[in-house]
């Protein structure tokens, strides 16, 4: 059996899973073969259909990030269910930070420094949805069939609450 491991690097995830807000539609990961992080596989950033559309409609500039922008609308109109879009050095110092897996190389021959993770197979993130995204991911860039996904560093209820109300809970505009 083969598993991976996955760990859920901010708090806003476990806060939605918990009930404190709304889901997340956009999280960051990290992926390791083992439970103690050592055999590191890589890292992704995962974003749902409306946190796209969120970032078209809101936050991307349209003639600053125009190639960014026509990759989402196109995701969006198009017909796959997950799809990748990739961040390639743009300097020296950058090409020491490419990913070590299989992924596409640019005509330069560099492989991407992030990979974002577009998804219509939800509309926000949960533990179901992200084992079911992260066989995906361990298929294309890994070539692993994985059979089990395990979460690292699950908060409490307990925890998590007492997170929520210290660092987010106080910002939000009522």
């Amino acid at each position: 059996m083969k598993t991976v491991f996955v760990h859920v690097r901010h708090w806003l995830f476990w806060y939605g899973v918990y009930g404190f807000c709304d889901k997340s539609c956009s999280d960051e990961i990290t992926l390791y073969t083992d439970e103690k992080k050592i055999n590191f596989l890589g890292y992704f950033d995962l974003l749902t259909q409306p946190c796209l559309i969120n970032l078209l409609n809101n936050e991307l500039d349209k003639i600053e990030d125009k190639e960014f922008c026509s990759e989402i609308e196109e995701f969006i109109n198009g017909n796959l269910d997950v799809g990748y879009s990739y961040i390639y050095p743009k300097d020296e110092e950058d090409i020491s930070h490419q990913v070590t897996h299989s992924v596409p190389m640019n005509n330069n021959g560099h492989k991407p420094t992030y990979i974002y993770v577009w998804s219509k197979l939800s509309k926000v993130w949960d533990t179901s949805s992200i084992e079911k995204i992260v066989k995906i991911i361990a298929n294309d860039f890994f070539l692993l069939n994985i059979e089990k996904v395990q979460f690292l560093e699950i908060p409490t209820y307990e925890e998590t609450k007492v997170s929520y109300q210290r660092d987010y809970e106080p910002y939000i505009q009522k």
